[in-house]
């Protein structure tokens, strides 16, 4: 891997923090990107927890302007359809990179030789789902990142990476939220390296915990559990390299 014209970028096409970072980062790592396949933003009708974890009222360049000025082809596609087997088939990609995507059906998973590489903000596989941050301090488990090629169910599929992300005493809960998205970055740098590497991850992951949205009863205990959590983030560490088998 590695020669131009294999590595797709899965994102939105819409102002989005990981989608810009994420076409950014990999630029300035040198890693080549043959297109970017960006979704339009779809509105979901379920139900979203109440506190806030991420800044609001900053605004991203719009990902169109970020390719364009990358020289990268640029489709706006959702990514289950037709039109975008085409273009990855067109491309002859090999790795999927996600930055912003929904659910991603089997058959587009499969046109990937190496897969889709997706980095998730929960130690998996104890924390599936959304609000994965809330969850890792209502669940008492450290706060993380993985790095792992997607399958067909939802945060599923073969580990490559994981890595603990630090919680300070006096972070607020949008503190933990950058920092956990800083890792991503990293992390999906790391992986793609060790992919085009010739690695190949053999263990998919066990099923684990697959949570949903937080609900309002258990979000009204989340600020005072989250003052006991950083004091005892340490030992919640300790317990969790000693007893996890991950």
């Amino acid at each position: 891997m590695g020669d131009e014209g294999l590595i797709g970028n899965i994102a939105y096409d819409f102002d989005h923090e990981k989608t810009y970072e994420g076409l950014v980062r990999l630029f300035l790592e040198n890693i080549d990107v043959a297109c970017v396949l960006a979704a339009p933003r779809v509105d979901l009708p379920f139900y979203q927890s109440k506190i806030r974890i991420a800044p609001k009222g900053i605004g991203y360049p719009h990902p169109r302007q970020v390719a364009k000025r990358l020289g990268v082809p640029y489709y706006v596609v959702q990514h289950n359809i037709e039109e975008c087997v085409s273009i990855i088939r067109e491309h002859e990609l090999t790795l999927g990179i996600v930055y912003g995507a929904r659910i991603l059906k089997k058959a587009i998973v499969r046109l990937f030789d190496v897969g889709i590489l997706n980095a998730h903000p929960g130690l998996l596989p104890y924390n599936r789902g959304p609000d994965n941050i809330k969850w890792a301090i209502l669940d008492n488990i450290p706060q993380g990142v993985c790095c792992h090629l997607i399958d067909e169910k939802i945060d599923w599929g073969s580990i490559i990476f994981q890595q603990i992300v630090d919680v300070y005493e006096d972070d607020t809960l949008i503190d933990v939220h950058l920092r956990v998205k800083s890792v991503e970055q990293s992390l999906m740098v790391k992986a793609i390296g060790a992919l085009e590497s010739g690695y190949r991850p053999s263990r998919t992951q066990r099923e684990g915990r697959y949570h949903k949205a937080v609900p309002g009863d258990l979000e009204a205990k989340l600020r005072t559990r989250f003052c006991e959590y950083k004091r005892n983030y340490a030992a919640i560490v300790e317990r969790w390299q000693r007893d996890s088998d991950c």
